[in-house]
């Protein structure tokens, strides 16, 4: 394990035509970055891929504690970036694969972005731990922020990486973004089983009896689908076998009740992304299914809105 040395430069986004060649970690050391660790790890023998892990040091963090500044170099302990690469180095002893690592003073968000840009990326990896300071800090502002600002499909790992991914959800409202991150989750995993999801709200349902529902709107929802699998840049051998499943109800809902009762590896999600009011409200309803679904979630920004 080396650390980065920057020499590779972004180019046009590679993910959209394959696999990643680069895989980026962003870790904090908590325990559930361990599982996105492990899951990077799995996803770079599988795709041959390099992983580059990161990990920002906070500005606090790298402040002299009073009184030590004074002493001899030789009495000094190392400070925050050397005692996070002498981290790193341990944490990736023994792993197998090609795994460089950076670490970095300043806004964990902007280095993990800026190092995916110098590294040529086609993928940022994740972890959040809810129940630990890190992990609360990491996931309200590190994850958030990539969420918002990353052109690059993000993976949050919650689960146990103990198989490739199978069994694939694609959340999907038949908007372009959500076709693109189709596009992408049948590139990266195209011997897996994928089933397209759509949950929808009927406008005025308590005027309408339940057959108008089933019948009426779910026609329509059935026709949009078969003109969106039609329209998507996929393989015709994985586009004749990817099920799809149109639900009335709210959609946060009713993924996460199907992916909890269905052992879901991953979630897919497109996001539109950009604009002022996205940076409001964090894309809600990416956000809004991103929080509800239980596992691995895959997050993939429409290339537009970069």
């Amino acid at each position: 394990m080396t650390p980065g040395t920057g020499r590779r430069m972004m180019t046009e986004a590679g993910w959209m035509n394959g696999l990643p060649a680069t895989i980026l970690l962003a870790t904090d050391f908590s325990a559930r970055c361990d599982r996105a660790l492990d899951r990077s790890v799995q996803l770079a023998g599988q795709w041959g891929a390099r992983l580059v892990v990161v990990h920002a040091v906070e500005a606090g963090e790298a402040q002299d504690i009073p009184g030590r500044s004074d002493l001899p170099s030789w009495r000094r302990p190392p400070g925050p970036e050397r005692v996070a690469r002498d981290r790193l180095q341990e944490d990736l002893d023994g792993l197998p694969g090609t795994i460089d690592f950076h670490v970095e003073t300043g806004r964990p968000a902007e280095i993990v972005l800026a190092a995916a840009a110098r590294e040529g990326a086609g993928l940022i990896v994740t972890g959040v731990a809810r129940d630990e300071p890190l992990g609360r800090m990491l996931f309200g502002d590190t994850v958030d922020r990539l969420m918002r600002k990353s052109s690059i499909p993000l993976l949050i790992a919650r689960s146990r990486a103990r198989a490739p991914y199978r069994n694939i959800v694609v959340a999907t409202d038949f908007s372009s973004s959500s076709r693109h991150a189709l596009q992408a989750a049948t590139r990266f995993f195209p011997d897996a089983d994928f089933t397209l999801f759509n949950g929808y709200d009927v406008p005025f349902a308590s005027y309408l009896s339940a057959d108008e529902v089933k019948t009426g709107f779910r026609r329509m929802e059935q026709e949009v689908a078969d003109r969106f699998l039609a329209e998507a840049d996929i393989a015709d051998a994985v586009r004749k076998r990817i099920n799809r499943l149109i639900e009335h109800g709210a959609p946060e809902t009713l993924l996460h009740d199907y992916v909890r009762d269905h052992r879901v590896d991953l979630t897919v999600v497109g996001s539109h992304g950009g604009g002022a009011i996205y940076e409001l409200l964090i894309g809600s309803t990416a956000r809004r299914m991103i929080d509800a679904v239980p596992g691995d979630v895959l997050l993939v920004r429409d290339p537009r809105a970069a």
